[in-house]
């Protein structure tokens, strides 16, 4: 038996070593060796052809960003600083709503700030057929015993102050500029190539805050209180809505149209109360004048294409060397097969899918930008419909489409905002053009039959007809009041028709 046992042993190894051999001649032969090269060939050419027209493409969208927007550094587009003493946001009790966690930043405004405690909101009614909107005080007067007095001058006294923030917002007034913080362009300085290391404020409680600031306005106007009928007109344009536009940025153009919107309603209402003078009209002209919303809409586009194109090229140069950038590829947090899979493929396969990439999100970007030009938000309903069909199409082809998987994931799903940004500059017009005519109205006791007669007054100040760029808007008077309207986006004159020409109507309150 021992003798026996070296004998199978190297028996047993030379089985293993002639199977081997055979598997090795079975596998690697010189047609493995030359489908290897082949493959080895092909790949190294696809590499450099895709390389090489992703590169064309990314240098013609990056022509056609310089040409339409004029740079493409996004750090010296965004706005610059506002020394702490000339700016609104550097009082005192609004740093107090400004919290830092790491790298968040948010403004956390507390719920109902500004009324007392148990105060009882009264119903704002809407007029959705003449866009106004006023405070239905009887509802709210019914079950008190107000001893007499007018309801108005009985809520205005219950609202008080807003719990001593008015006035302290009322002395910063004076500071000419009102800017989220920190500055953004000091905060994309410090991120460097990186557009995601920039750190962005998030302002919370907008909407409520503006509607409990025009609550404020509504009634001291009602009540006849001429100062803080002032003063809260102010503080209501230039707290949220002003600030909103000091970041250049599509979701602070967002804010900043909404917030504007809420801000008209109230003036609307405020306007129609015989609580104004020629000191606070002049006032709140100036306020009104200082912004376009339009300009505001573009330029939040604008910066979403330089920063995006800044991301592309960022993705691309430290993918294969950063851990950071590969875990933004998708811009999602969940760790599937499929986004591993995914980003495996953005590290390791050709640079030019990035660069393709890149150049999709601008180019499609600038299509929805459009011209230049006053009256090229009007086509912008028309730029909105591409872009979402041109997104819907590659979305049905993300599975496979490395070429334009990252540009269609970074794509808006957004409606026609040119339209709301041109429709907001038509109310801030018609504002500014109320006050000309409500001045005229304290000195000769009745509205001018044309707007010839407030021309004079006007001329400081851009109000013709966003549709119509070299025609004022539309001017009817009515019973009780006055009709603006604007051609619309269709830049046709209806007379003011309704869901035709955009409407702003005034309705004189005794």
């Amino acid at each position: 038996m021992n003798s026996s046992t070296p004998s199978t042993m190297v028996s047993s190894r030379l089985s293993s070593v002639r199977i081997a051999r055979w598997l090795k001649r079975l596998v690697w032969n010189r047609r493995t060796g030359w489908t290897l090269v082949c493959l080895i060939s092909l790949l190294t050419l696809y590499y450099q052809w895709e390389n090489r027209r992703s590169a064309r493409e990314l240098k013609a969208a990056h022509h056609r960003m310089v040409e339409r927007i004029g740079t493409d550094d996004w750090i010296t587009f965004a706005a610059p600083g506002v020394p702490d003493e000339q700016n609104l946001f550097a009082l005192p009790i609004v740093e107090q709503w400004l919290h830092r966690d790491g790298k968040q930043i948010r403004y956390i405004i507390p719920k109902n700030v500004f009324l007392p405690p148990g105060f009882v909101k009264p119903e704002i009614i809407e007029y959705g057929s003449d866009k106004t909107s006023h405070i239905d005080f009887s509802a709210w007067a019914a079950a008190r015993d107000l001893k007499g007095e007018k309801p108005a001058i009985v809520m205005n006294r219950e609202l008080g102050d807003g719990n001593g923030l008015l006035p302290q917002l009322a002395a910063g007034l004076s500071r000419p500029f009102s800017a989220w913080k920190p500055a953004q362009r000091e905060e994309y300085a410090a991120a460097g190539a990186n557009p995601y290391a920039a750190i962005q404020p998030n302002v919370g409680n907008v909407n409520d805050t503006m509607r409990d600031l025009g609550l404020h306005l509504r009634v001291a106007a009602a009540a006849g209180d001429v100062e803080k009928t002032r003063s809260t007109a102010l503080i209501l344009l230039r707290l949220f809505p002003e600030a909103a536009t000091s970041y250049h940025w599509l979701v602070g153009s967002l804010v900043s149209v909404a917030a504007h919107d809420l801000a008209f309603y109230a003036l609307q209402d405020a306007l129609s109360r015989p609580a104004w003078d020629e000191g606070g009209l002049r006032m709140l002209q100036l306020q009104l004048g200082k912004i376009n919303d339009l300009e505001v809409m573009e330029r939040g586009w604008s910066m979403d294409i330089l920063t995006g194109f800044a991301a592309g090229i960022h993705i691309r140069e430290s993918c294969r060397k950063e851990g950071s950038a590969t875990k933004e590829l998708l811009f999602v947090n969940v760790d599937s097969w499929g986004t591993r899979a995914t980003r495996l493929a953005y590290i390791y396969g050709p640079t030019g899918w990035h660069d393709a990439n890149t150049a999709f999100y601008v180019e499609t970007y600038l299509d929805m930008l459009g011209p230049k030009g006053e009256s090229a938000w009007m086509d912008g309903r028309a730029r909105g419909e591409a872009l979402k069909k041109r997104r819907d199409e590659e979305y049905r082809h993300l599975d496979w489409n490395m070429r334009r998987k990252l540009g269609a994931f970074s794509l808006p799903n957004v409606g026609n905002l040119f339209n709301a940004a041109a429709e907001a500059l038509f109310y801030r017009r018609c504002l500014i053009t109320a006050c000309s005519l409500e001045k005229y109205r304290l000195k000769h006791g009745v509205f001018p039959s044309s707007l010839e007669a407030v021309k004079d007054d006007l001329k400081p100040f851009p109000v013709n007809d966003p549709a119509r760029p070299t025609q004022m808007p539309g001017y009817r008077l009515e019973k009780d009041g006055y009709l603006l309207w604007s051609a619309g986006p269709d830049a046709q004159d209806d007379g003011g028709a309704k869901d035709k020409d955009f409407l702003w109507r005034m309705k004189r309150e005794p």
